[in-house]
């Protein structure tokens, strides 16, 4: 188990019904990774992010597939975060765990800001 994954305490890692989660990985999209380093080129950048996703795909076919634990990819994110959306039970969650491309797992759910706080 890697035990550096953050997990939103919101998560239910052991229940059997399917649950909608983002994951983001440890690779920075690429404009923020390229302004943070001014000597990683934007290609190169990009390329770790578009690594990141194939690894992660890999990973989901040895740890979720292989396993017979059924998911659903709904949204691959490469801009305002590096990452996915992805519907599965959430005791497959678990599963993830051995990850080495996974940074955080958060609830996929709609945030508002309350219009009291809009000036």
């Amino acid at each position: 188990m890697n035990t550096m994954i953050y997990i939103d305490p919101v998560v239910d890692l052991h229940t059997k019904a399917f649950v909608q989660v983002i994951i983001e990985f440890r690779i920075s999209p690429a404009h923020v990774a390229a302004a943070v380093d001014p000597f990683l080129p934007l290609e190169e950048a990009e390329e770790q992010v578009d690594h990141s996703h194939k690894e992660f795909q890999s990973e989901l076919a040895t740890i979720l597939a292989e396993n017979q634990y059924p998911y659903t990819i709904m949204h691959l994110y490469k801009n305002s975060l590096n990452g996915v959306a992805l519907e599965l039970q959430g005791i497959a969650i678990q599963k993830l765990l051995s990850s080495q491309v996974i940074k955080a797992i958060y609830p996929n759910r709609e945030m508002r800001i309350p219009k009291s706080s809009i000036m």
